[in-house]
């Protein structure tokens, strides 16, 4: 009997370290999608000190330390996973995140829009190709 309390100590505590370390880690509450035409590399080089998680959609996988690839909806991705914000981002160009933000900011570079930051709303867009004219609310400007 008393050969198994060792045993049973060490699943105890590999169970405590497990759900300390995997399922009570703090995460990310911002994500960052590329749902643009340019390299994978170049978005990964520019948003590589952003604190947020990496997407990118429509691009072909390869070997990337902080990118996570889908071909989902960008949207989908960001109520599944419960983020607080989104930034849409449609060619690689510096942006200044505002994160305290209630309403949809427009981050726009020769009159294009670069990037689009989305906070969680009550009913998401279905599509982020056209996000911009889904939405009917409050959309901040800001010209880089």
């Amino acid at each position: 009997m008393w050969v198994y309390l060792p045993l049973l100590c060490i699943v105890i505590i590999f169970c405590m370290s497990f759900n300390l370390h995997f399922l009570k880690s703090s995460k990310f509450n911002t994500m960052v999608a590329f749902i643009g035409d340019q390299h994978v590399r170049i978005f990964e080089r520019e948003y590589a000190n952003v604190h947020a998680d990496l997407w990118a959609f429509g691009h072909r996988k390869r070997k990337a330390s902080r990118i996570i690839f889908s071909i989902a909806e960008p949207f989908e991705i960001f109520e599944e996973y419960e983020y607080e914000h989104i930034l849409l981002v449609e060619k690689t160009y510096h942006v200044p995140l505002f994160f305290d933000t209630s309403t949809v900011v427009e981050y726009k570079f020769e009159n294009k829009t670069v990037a689009t930051l989305w906070p969680r709303l009550s009913t998401m867009p279905p599509e982020a190709e056209n996000a911009l004219d889904w939405y009917s609310g409050t959309v901040n400007i800001i010209n880089l």
